[in-house]
């Protein structure tokens, strides 16, 4: 008898999704012939004398309302330009004014050479000093810090360590070179802090493509937000979030390597090319990552015949090698009528790490490893000024499937002199050999509207499914390994903001749910012990507001309050199959979130000074806090804290000598306290 599959909730949210995309970028490219019969566009890039390119040059057609300025290669673009012979008019502070005939047809893409400007101009005693995209970023109403990446390309460290710089970010590791690491930022740590690559999460992009994996040369800048989030970022996070904007140039193309201690050896490569006529363009990031590990430990060595400790001594790690490498490509079409880009991706990654400890290293393995693999398609789109100037959509959609392998076959027992005894059970720490798949749909909308100069709203919905699905060759029978499991996350938020001369001002709300389906052991440890299918479904609801003043044109001072929700990770609610255990009774956590925070920036001829300070609360409920358990083999797991109060003070001081000297300090202090007096026996 033949059965016809229905397909689940998340893959017809995505379908829809993706008709979505095809009806709208018919009607689009529809829409944009029909208004394009009688009009034309421009394309050019401005240099100077020595054929460098300038930016912030204004370029306008005379006589008409259309204009621009030039990016930081120089490049512009203008669109919907009225048929016939036009006049391009380049002007600025600083340049000298140029009037440039162009015949624009039709339908079609015009390509000027080359604009070669003198900007020798002298200007007597007036200064002009432009901000850069890093400054204006930095001037919102949120509490955000950003880095520019520009001078550290000749370097080839990863995004963590520099991300280590920023007053309230802390960045610990708990080894070497593709270890586990904790990411704090105000307090906040582990899921709590969000991460996206140029405005989508990378919740899916596997544990091989991280911030200690990612090279610093494949990235332009990184926002670190430090309590409230733009709505147009979709994120559930509660502490804060990294955002890395990748970088823009429109060709280019560089590569490193670099040998370290311990055999340890990274190489990157990144590049782009676009064709300015046709708008094609393709980018790929690369990079591969190799250490042995061997580095030396202070521990006490256990006698494996007596199992006495001895005295802490100084030993090598033996089995924590570890290996990754992964690439990300994306090509299609930029700088179109009917698209600003439209843009299909793949992210392909592994890692192969052998694991040397437990929990703690009072657990020491000789065999156990762990394997993942990566293959995520996706597809992106964005279209300013759509139908009407001002509205602008953008979307995203993948689909990622990961695959991880957790092998703990052997039967031995290890200590840290590399000796070990056979044992009775296989397993150093649990006898499985399994493979985890989790297949992940992701689908990010986003549509903003300038209801005039100075205001926008903004909506945004995140939509996100995970299924689970383990096979353990160790125990293919496991009863529980049968139960598919899955978490469902959708976000929507609505956003309204200001943004004056002397001020900038938003508000906005924001609606969680989550569903969820899994299993539970019940009567554990009795004679009735047996597993029983659960699921859940919540529905929370956020809002927050964010102002910033300007007491005077380089004083800036910020607030901003949210009440927030961050959901459970998939992680966290299922485990990893491995050290983490598993907790499906884990819920949403809250918090109350409160930043005041100064800035002040004095320039004086060649010399900038730079200061800032920030107070920060937190007030969170059913905080999720990862803990360890102190047995023979020690494993993590996640549980909610009733009531945790967060208080700090952080600041920092920058100084800078012309583009040639730069010094900073910075400071951070924190107050963490549990304020739960009482837990609830829930079997009482």
């Amino acid at each position: 008898m033949l059965s016809k599959k229905t397909p689940n909730m998340s893959t017809k949210y995505f379908m829809k999704q993706l008709l979505c995309i095809f009806i709208l970028s018919i009607a689009f490219s529809l829409y944009s012939n029909a208004q394009g019969q009688s009009q034309g566009s421009i394309k050019g890039r401005i240099v100077d004398t020595n054929k460098k390119p300038v930016e912030f040059v204004k370029i306008s057609i005379e006589k008409n309302n259309i204009g621009s300025y030039s990016n930081e290669n120089g490049e512009f673009h203008l669109l919907n330009i009225p048929t016939g012979d036009r006049t391009i008019v380049i002007s600025g502070i600083g340049i000298k004014d140029r009037n440039i005939k162009v015949l624009i047809s039709s339908e079609k893409e015009t390509i000027v050479p080359d604009i070669e400007i003198d900007n020798s101009v002298e200007l007597g005693e007036v200064s002009v000093i432009g901000k850069t995209e890093t400054r204006r970023q930095q001037e919102q109403a949120y509490a955000i810090t950003v880095l520019d990446f520009k001078k550290s390309y000749n370097t080839t460290a990863p995004l963590n360590k520099l991300l280590n710089n920023i007053s309230s970010v802390r960045i610990r590791e708990d080894g070497g070179v593709g270890s586990d690491y904790n990411f704090s930022l105000n307090g906040f740590s582990g899921n709590q802090v969000k991460f996206f690559m140029d405005g989508i999460p990378m919740d899916n992009f596997g544990s091989s493509f991280n911030l200690s994996n990612i090279s610093v040369n494949m990235a332009e800048r990184v926002e670190v937000y430090k309590g409230v989030l733009p709505v147009s970022l979709g994120g559930d996070a509660l502490g804060g979030a990294v955002n890395i904007i990748s970088r823009k140039d429109m060709n280019y193309l560089d590569a490193s390597y670099s040998i370290g201690s311990f055999n340890t050896h990274r190489a990157s490569i990144n590049g782009a090319y676009t064709d300015l006529s046709s708008g094609f363009t393709i980018r790929a990031n690369a990079f591969f990552n190799y250490s042995d590990n061997n580095y030396r430990v202070f521990v006490p060595v256990v006698n494996l015949n007596t199992n006495q400790k001895s005295e802490e001594q100084w030993v090598d790690r033996f089995h924590d090698k570890y290996q990754s490498a992964g690439v990300k490509l994306e090509t299609g079409i930029v700088n179109k009528s009917f698209a600003d880009y439209l843009l299909a991706g793949i992210i392909i990654s592994g890692n192969n790490k052998n694991v040397q400890t437990g929990a703690t290293m009072d657990a020491v393995y000789g065999g156990v490893k762990a394997k993942s693999n990566s293959f995520i398609p996706s597809i992106r789109y964005k279209k300013s000024d759509l139908f009407t100037d001002g509205l602008t959509l953008s979307l995203y959609g993948a689909y990622s499937n990961v695959n991880s392998f957790n092998i703990d076959t052997l039967a031995r027992k290890y200590n840290w002199f590399e000796e070990w005894v056979a044992t009775a059970d296989k397993g150093e720490s649990y006898y499985t050999d399994a493979e985890i798949n989790n297949a992940e749909w992701i689908s990010n909308s986003n549509l903003t509207y300038s209801l005039s100069e100075h205001q926008v709203i903004s909506l945004n919905n995140l939509f996100s499914s995970v299924e689970r699905k383990i096979f353990d060759e160790a125990d293919p029978q496991n009863e529980s390994n049968k139960i598919p499991q899955n978490l469902k996350k959708n976000i929507t938020g609505l956003g309204w903001q200001a943004n004056y001369k002397q001020w900038t001002a938003t508000v906005f709300g924001k609606l969680y749910h989550l569903q969820s389906s899994t299993y539970k052991i019940m009567e554990q440890y009795t004679a009735n012990e047996h597993l029983e299918k659960i699921s859940d479904s919540k529905t929370n609801y956020g809002y927050g507001a964010a102002v910033t003043v300007f007491a005077l044109p380089k004083l800036q001072g910020k607030l901003s309050y949210e009440h927030a929700y961050r959901l459970p990770e998939s992680t966290e609610m299922f485990g990893d199959g491995l050290i983490q255990q598993r907790n499906p009774d884990l819920q949403p956590e809250s918090s109350d979130n409160i930043n005041l925070g100064v800035t002040y920036e004095h320039v004086f001829k060649a010399h900038t000074f730079f200061i800032d300070a920030n107070f920060v609360y937190r007030d969170t409920k059913d905080f999720i806090r990862k803990g360890v358990s102190l047995t023979a083999n020690p494993t993590t797991g996640y549980e909610n804290l009733g009531n945790v109060l967060t208080q700090g003070i952080e600041g920092g001081l920058r100084y800078q000598w012309k583009d040639m000297l730069t010094f900073g300090a910075n400071m951070t202090y924190q107050n963490i306290i549990d304020n739960q007096h009482f837990e609830e026996n829930k079997n009482s």
